[in-house]
């Protein structure tokens, strides 16, 4: 079985160096370029060519990309989705989040300084000093434009529907999406933010046994 899988805002397919499963195949998938229209749904439609439909799938996704996988299981029709260090509902994103949706700042600031915000937010994220100069890449990597436009989707974000076929793993020392404010299947103890990288080992062991029940 494939797991095609959306990393968190920022970041690429080199936020999934450590996620393997022993019963599935990983299949990162590349960010489509964002425009200002869009919003989650109309931007998780765009991952869609992306996806071998024709066979069972799972997804799976981190921070932003989770929430970007719930809107694609609407679209499509994956075994589970997996979320991690995510959120379910606009319900689960912090206040300090969903206050830009009425003050949207994060459309009037500069790309560049986007991308300095993001680089600063590392050590809150969790990446640590070891993971430094493969995070600064993956922002650097962005198209232009890329923050402002993502930002405004996961504030602008709807969704109230909770999907049967999901699975959330978070971890209780998660900085920017407090594991108290959402309501996970698995807790990953002190895993961070960025706990895909540091905790895989756990979390690809939880993933693998829920494939094995599909």
């Amino acid at each position: 079985m494939k797991v095609y899988a959306i990393p968190g805002l920022g970041t690429n397919e080199k936020l999934f160096i450590n996620t393997h499963f022993i019963n599935a195949e990983l299949m990162a998938l590349k960010w489509p370029i964002p425009e200002k229209t869009d919003d989650m749904q109309g931007y998780a439609q765009k991952f869609l060519p992306q996806i071998d439909t024709s066979s069972p799938f799972c997804l799976l996704g981190v921070s932003f990309g989770g929430m970007l996988c719930v809107e694609l299981g609407k679209l499509c029709s994956p075994q589970k989705i997996f979320l991690i260090s995510s959120c379910k509902l606009r319900k689960e994103l912090p206040w300090y989040l969903r206050i830009f949706k009425y003050v949207p700042l994060h459309m009037i600031i500069r790309d560049k300084q986007h991308r300095w915000i993001a680089y600063e937010a590392k050590w809150i994220l969790g990446f640590g000093s070891a993971f430094v100069p493969e995070y600064l890449q993956m922002v650097n990597s962005m198209t232009p434009n890329y923050f402002k436009y993502c930002i405004n989707i996961i504030v602008n974000w709807k969704n109230k529907e909770i999907l049967k076929n999901i699975v959330h793993i978070h971890g209780t020392n998660d900085k920017l999406l407090r594991d108290k404010n959402v309501c996970a299947d698995y807790l990953i103890k002190e895993g961070s933010h960025a706990m895909v990288i540091f905790r895989a080992k756990e979390i690809n062991k939880i993933i693998e046994q829920e494939i094995t029940n599909v």
